[in-house]
């Protein structure tokens, strides 16, 4: 791609239930030095203010607001503020998180990027930890097949102990995802089947599997709050994307081998009791419903049971195929999540 002095760049912000981060946000965005971009806000179906005083902001900061009517998720919002920026005409398009705020040069460093290595396609910033902003939060990613996960080794570091060069990446953080708009014309938009979490990653391995690369610019800075979206890392809700999503993404892109090691480790989540007996005299399907009981008990017990709710529902989800937003009972488990941590 023959990069043009001043590209167009639009950035789409998605905004559920969460005016005050959006309106923060947005404040960082007018602090920007590049001056050939537009931003597009994408409110998902809020239920709060958050339309009223989006519209009052922009009275002074112009944006494009569209409203989708209901919450289609991380997949989906930003899908609808994609298309709009393709439509748009939009050489390149940043997805930036709700809770962030952007270095005033990020634009910059992110095109700078973009005109070293025509080959990449797909770009993430660095992102820092916005309540300890010396310390890196995402610096990367690397899938390990042989542990089943997705490392991220500058996790925790402060930036002036990491490298200053930009460097590949299996992956683009979703918080701040930057790419040329002709990948998304080629491989088409997020995965909607994931509604939240791993729609990311999977997107990136389908932009490598065309042919692109992904980087990680050192220089483009942005401050996230983590945990704003989900309440916590470990709440139902996140437990319940995490595990259904994750055996999605790991049906398309991980090998046979890993696809059974991650169902063997979730199978023992739910029921470690579970083995392989040679008693001839029990059935293999009264063993597993012995197992799934007895652990369930026990998680019953020990105060754990809406992360073993959790867990069960979204393997079954996925051995179901049913997927984009989670059953409204993952919400209300949610919500009695956070009153227990409250209370504690």
């Amino acid at each position: 791609m023959n990069i043009q002095v001043s590209p167009n760049i639009a950035i789409v912000v998605l905004n559920w239930n969460g005016a005050n981060d959006t309106l923060e946000c947005l404040s960082s965005l007018e602090s920007l030095t590049y001056p050939n971009f537009n931003v597009i806000v994408v409110d998902n179906g809020s239920t709060d203010n958050s339309l009223d005083k989006l519209r009052a902001y922009s009275s002074h900061f112009p944006l494009v607001l569209l409203e989708t009517g209901q919450n289609l998720g991380y997949a989906g919002g930003n899908n609808v503020g994609t298309r709009y920026a393709l439509e748009q005409g939009a050489d390149f398009v940043l997805l930036l998180n709700n809770d962030t705020t952007v270095a005033p040069d990020l634009l910059g460093q992110l095109l700078n990027a973009a005109r070293r290595t025509p080959d990449t396609g797909v770009f993430s910033a660095r992102v820092m930890y916005f309540d300890n902003p010396e310390l890196v939060w995402f610096d990367g990613a690397h899938w390990n097949e042989s542990s089943l996960r997705l490392e991220w080794p500058g996790q925790g570091a402060r930036e002036t102990e990491l490298s200053t060069i930009d460097r590949d990446t299996d992956y683009a953080c979703g918080a701040a995802l930057f790419f040329r708009a002709e990948v998304a014309r080629k491989i088409g938009l997020l995965d909607e089947m994931f509604f939240l979490v791993w729609e990311e990653v999977d997107w990136c391995f389908r932009a490598r599997k065309a042919g692109w690369r992904n980087q990680v610019v050192a220089g483009a800075k942005v401050w996230h709050k983590i945990g704003v979206s989900f309440g916590s890392e470990s709440s139902p809700l996140r437990t319940y994307f995490s595990i259904r999503n994750q055996l999605l993404w790991f049906s398309r892109h991980a090998s046979l081998s890993a696809r059974l090691r991650l169902w063997t480790n979730n199978l023992r989540r739910l029921m470690p009791k579970f083995h392989v007996s040679t008693d001839l005299n029990v059935s293999f399907a009264k063993r597993f419903v012995w197992a799934i009981q007895d652990y369930g008990q026990a998680w019953l017990g020990r105060g754990s049971r809406l992360e073993y709710m959790a867990t069960r529902r979204a393997i079954m989800d996925y051995m179901r195929g049913r997927f984009g937003d989670c059953p409204d009972e993952v919400r209300v488990w949610s919500k009695t999540w956070a009153a227990q941590q409250r209370d504690s």
